[in-house]
Parts: C-alpha cells; structure tokens; sequence
C-alpha cells in the first residue's frame, strides 16, 4: 500500500501535485488508457481545477511520465485523497499485473510566480 498512499497536505491555501510516473515503453499507452479512470474520478471531487499528464517527446526504454494537478486547497485535496472510489481505483492502476509501474509524488504550494510581460 505504501507506494499508493498519499499524505495529508494540511494546508489552506493552493496546492500543486506533482507525480512522476515510470513505465516500460512497450506499456505506455495502455498506462494512459488506465490512468483515464483515475484521473476522472479526481475530477470530481470539490476544490479540484484541472489535471495534466504529460509524456516525453521521446521515448527510451522507459516512459517517464509527469502528472500535475492543481487544488483549490490542500485541505480539499486531503479529502479526496481519502476517497473510497478513488483509492480503489488507485490500487487497480498499481496492481495492474499488465503495468510495470513505479511513481514519486510530492504537493507543492507556490511561493513565487511570474509571468511573461
């Protein structure tokens, strides 16, 4: 369970998750595919704004894979993770005998921004 539990932010204000997800090649669109129901479920949830996984331009003999998904409040995010639906739904991806995967998470809030003028 270790490598799919998710610690409580604890925090107000906005949060970023930053995830990075690690698959043969050979399996990365069928890691797509199965991320969709993960990722739809999240959506779903209060206090979510939008989510992104983004893939290499070029693949190697493992696909690394980067999901970012920004929160109203860790507090919001907190709750979600503690969905029943969505921890299930979680399990299925990394138990997947199909999927090859390993991942690191991290919630990120933002202490500085720019943008372009």
């Amino acid at each position: 369970m270790s490598q799919y539990s998710v610690s409580k932010t604890g925090v107000d204000g906005p949060v970023t998750v930053i995830k990075s997800y690690t698959v043969p090649t050979a399996e990365a669109d069928y890691f797509v595919e199965a991320y969709h129901e993960n990722a739809r479920i999240m959506s779903t949830q209060p206090g979510f704004i939008r989510s992104r996984l983004h893939r290499p331009l070029a693949d190697a003999a493992e696909a690394r894979f980067i999901h970012v998904a920004e929160w109203e409040s860790g507090l919001a995010l907190d709750t979600a993770t503690g969905n029943p639906e969505w921890r299930a739904s979680l399990r299925r991806l990394f138990d997947d005998p199909g999927l090859h995967l390993t991942s690191e998470s991290a919630s990120y809030r933002v202490v500085a921004e720019r943008h372009a003028p």
